[in-house]
């Protein structure tokens, strides 16, 4: 395969992640303030969370199947469509009726495109290439997602409706740049001279369940930090701005963790990393159980991003390592980022609703500690049989 056919694939491989978690980063930060500016409860923030996810999820693990039967373009582009027409919805909305019912407009098009398109990324990665194009995509949307992320609570603060219709315009690009993709020719079957990377024969065993956990776990923890954690920042006195800073700092920790992934293989083939991340997450739920301070918050979200980035790679690589079912495989890989989300948000709402707003992370630690147990005993179980 030629440069600048790879240096091509690459591009897109960055910037469509790029562009549309920019646009997720620059709408969801700002979600709940939204809502709080609407009178939101903590019960309310949760549902705005897991209600539309349960609907995510069975789309997610329908999309990426349906894809391969009518095409990846005839699932993304509609889920485009929707994802415009939501954000628009969310400048102008007037009431959280309105929010609540464009959220399940936006998360069903976050549902939908995602499958389809990880797996139209991967079948159009030469062999020797899916790493390094899973290595792009990964930077591309933490890149994305954290700039936004960063810069949502101020553009909130300066016009509510202006992040709304800067993720719309977003989602346009995004549009073009698929579209463009798609025009290009498929790989051929052989190895690319870039890498001599080939397909295991096997697959990844037991690491591929313990990598969905903690992917799971990443985004159970995410849910619980992005929909309460600012009526908890709100209570202590804390900006709009500053709120949007620090979940720009877990998608910071997110983005370095994805980095550290994509440096080598130091993480696969081994139980320790998914340790880690879990580790890092159950940390940084005790931190902000305990914290007042906004550097304490910061550090808390700084760790968990890095666990988060470390579990979703993983369990995006080892879902495409034997390129079977890629469909099937990111079906199920998005669909865990929903279900982490319904539970997460979930249990959050839950708790800060009838405990205190402290107590959605005491209960994302105790799922932590959960989650860790039954991965060792996963693990040893597959290694015994």
């Amino acid at each position: 395969m030629s440069r600048p056919n790879i240096f091509r694939m690459r591009f897109f491989s960055f910037a469509v992640p790029a562009l549309m978690d920019g646009m997720i980063q620059i709408v969801q930060v700002p979600l709940p303030l939204l809502a709080l500016r609407f009178g939101a409860s903590p019960w309310f923030l949760g549902m705005l969370g897991w209600s539309a996810q349960s609907i995510r999820l069975p789309v997610c693990l329908i999309s990426g199947t349906l894809s391969e039967m009518v095409g990846r373009m005839c699932v993304m582009i509609p889920a485009l469509v929707m994802a415009v027409a939501a954000c628009m919805g969310f400048a102008a909305a007037q009431n959280n009726t309105q929010v609540f019912l464009l959220n399940f407009l936006f998360v069903i098009s976050l549902g939908a495109f995602y499958p389809a398109f990880q797996a139209f990324l991967g079948e159009r990665s030469p062999k020797g290439e899916l790493r390094k194009n899973l290595s792009a995509f990964n930077i591309g949307w933490t890149v994305g997602g954290t700039l936004c992320g960063l810069v949502a609570g101020y553009a909130f603060a300066v016009f509510r409706g202006l992040p709304f219709v800067i993720g719309g315009t977003l989602v346009i690009l995004v549009f073009v740049l698929v579209v463009t993709w798609s025009k290009t020719q498929l790989p051929e079957s052989g190895s690319s001279s870039g890498d001599n990377e080939a397909p295991p024969t096997e697959g990844p065993g037991a690491l591929l369940g313990v990598a969905r956990i903690s992917h799971f776990l990443g985004f159970f923890a995410y849910g619980s930090v992005r929909l309460l954690f600012p009526k908890l920042a709100r209570s202590l006195g804390i900006s709009e701005g500053e709120i949007g800073l620090m979940i720009g700092i877990l998608l910071a920790g997110q983005g370095v963790g994805i980095l550290l992934s994509s440096l080598g293989p130091w993480w696969r083939g081994k139980l320790w990393p998914q340790l880690l991340a879990q580790g890092l997450t159950l940390v940084s739920a005790l931190i902000v159980f305990g914290a007042s301070s906004e550097r304490l918050f910061a550090l808390a979200f700084l760790l968990q991003g890095v666990g988060l980035g470390i579990a979703y790679s993983s369990a995006l690589y080892y879902g495409l390592q034997t390129r079977a079912n890629m469909g099937r495989n990111t079906g199920i890989h998005e669909s865990l980022v929903a279900g982490g989300h319904i539970f997460g948000s979930l249990s959050a709402g839950a708790a800060a609703q009838f405990a205190s707003l402290r107590a959605p992370y005491l209960v994302t630690a105790v799922v932590t500690l959960t989650l860790i147990i039954l991965s060792i005993s996963y693990w040893a179980r597959y290694r015994s049989d």
